[in-house]
Order: structure tokens, then C-alpha cells, then sequence
């Protein structure tokens, strides 16, 4: 008789380490969806319950049919930049954050577009769903972009010429103004826009 030996071969450690290490993650990962509800491998979903569920009423109000609360309808469907949803529905009222951003893009602006154009951006940010206005005054007398509502990420645009306000030459200064529900703040840029012919 002729005896073989097998020859058997030991898998390396690290294999079986990062084997390990793969299920784990793997396994942490489909405890985590379970958990937030993505997948339902393991359990049922939950019913979904519907909170703040409104039914309309005379006069713009709105009854909340859960507590018979009326509340008033004053939400409006304006969509701007870098919203991902129109601003619908909100009972929330929030407090006003003073305005920032750049108020002009442009603070040495030419009416006659050269050397430096007489076109300028403007963004004024703060609470979503607040009014914004940008004024700029001199001598007394003050002009203003139109009032914008703020997107969902809480920012108003313009894109406008010097001429479209009747900014006219000489050191203008520049205050941005926000209003909601009865609150106002108003803020200042530390640069005039020193407008040149």
C-alpha cells in the first residue's frame, strides 16, 4: 500500500482578520438602516403618523384638526436660488437673524460701466422665509432694491445696474433691512459704495 499525504495549506491571518472585519461592518451597517427605518428586512414599518394635519376655514384661517386651533394662513409660494421646495406651510414662527452677506458685490462701481461696471450682485441673508430690502442713502436721500422673501436656505439675490435704482455719483451708504412677523433687524455695511461716473 501507498500512503499520499494532502498537503494542507493554513490560510493567512490577515484573510481571516479582514473577513471578520467585512462581516462586522456589513452587519453594523444592516443594524443601522433597520434602525433608522431605510430597510425593513427585519421588522414591519411603522405607521406613520400624520401630526399637524389642517383643514381650511373661512378667512384664510386655517383649524388644526387635531386641537380645533386657528391659526392664521400667511405662508407664501415663492421660490428663489437655492430653493429645493417652495415655501408652503410653515406654523413656526422663527426668530429674525440680523442681515449679512455681500450687500453689494462692487463697493467702486463706474456709471458708465469702465473702467469698473455698473453692474453689481447683492445678497442679503437671514431667516427663511424673511423680507429683505437693500437701501442705499446719501445726502439724505435713499434709494432701494425691490424687497425679496428669503429662500429656504434663508437668502435674497439681486442682480442690477446703478441706473436701474438711479444710484447717482459721489459715497452711498449701504444698510440691509429684515422683517418677519413683526420683527426688524437692520444691518450696515462697513464700506460705502463710492459710485464714479
Amino acid at each position: 500500500m501507498i500512503y499520499t499525504k494532502n498537503k494542507v495549506t493554513k490560510a493567512h491571518p490577515r484573510i481571516y482578520f479582514w473577513a471578520c472585519i467585512t462581516i462586522l461592518v456589513l452587519i453594523g451597517a444592516a443594524a443601522v438602516l433597520e434602525m433608522t427605518n431605510v430597510t425593513h428586512f427585519f421588522h414591519k414599518p411603522s405607521a406613520v403618523l400624520k401630526v399637524n394635519s389642517k383643514t381650511p376655514t373661512e378667512g384664510g384661517a386655517t383649524v388644526n384638526s387635531q386641537k380645533g386651533e386657528k391659526t392664521s394662513n400667511t405662508s407664501t409660494d415663492t421660490t428663489q436660488p437655492g430653493d429645493t421646495k417652495s415655501n408652503t406651510g410653515s406654523a413656526v414662527t422663527l426668530a429674525l437673524i440680523a442681515p449679512t452677506g455681500d450687500f453689494v458685490s462692487n463697493h467702486h462701481p463706474n456709471l458708465s460701466g469702465s473702467p469698473a461696471p455698473n453692474t453689481i450682485s447683492s445678497v442679503c441673508t437671514t431667516t427663511p422665509g424673511a423680507s429683505c430690502t437693500i437701501s442705499f442713502t446719501k445726502d439724505g436721500v435713499t434709494k432701494s432694491l425691490p424687497t425679496q422673501t428669503t429662500d429656504r436656505a434663508g437668502s435674497a439675490y439681486w442682480n442690477w445696474k446703478l441706473q436701474d435704482i438711479n444710484l447717482t455719483a459721489g459715497s452711498w451708504n449701504i444698510t440691509a433691512a429684515a422683517t418677519l412677523s413683526g420683527q426688524t433687524k437692520v444691518a450696515s455695511d462697513p464700506m460705502d459704495i463710492v459710485v464714479a461716473q
